[in-house]
């Protein structure tokens, strides 16, 4: 089961590249990435910060997805490679 969620998360790292299309296209689809995880990392920090200590829940759950796939999915490639 966890090899089925390494290979899916390969995969989604992947995507978007190697592409046959011009530099500039590329580039612009490898920054959305960070782009949007700012965006949703800021979005939940504000609603803590300013939202009176209350954020949606969905809005938690999206932000924790975004923050593992920038954190926890890198940590697992590392110790995977570490084996």
């Amino acid at each position: 089961m966890k090899q089925i969620d390494l290979e899916l998360f390969k995969t989604m790292n992947e995507a978007g590249g190697g592409n046959a299309s011009y530099p500039w296209v590329e580039a612009i689809v490898r920054l959305m990435r960070p782009v949007i995880g700012i965006l949703v990392l800021g979005t939940w920090a504000y609603l803590a910060l300013v939202g009176s200590g209350e954020v949606n829940e969905q809005v938690s759950n999206f932000a924790s997805v975004v923050g593992f796939y920038l954190f926890g999915e890198r940590s697992l490639f590392y110790v995977k490679n570490k084996k």
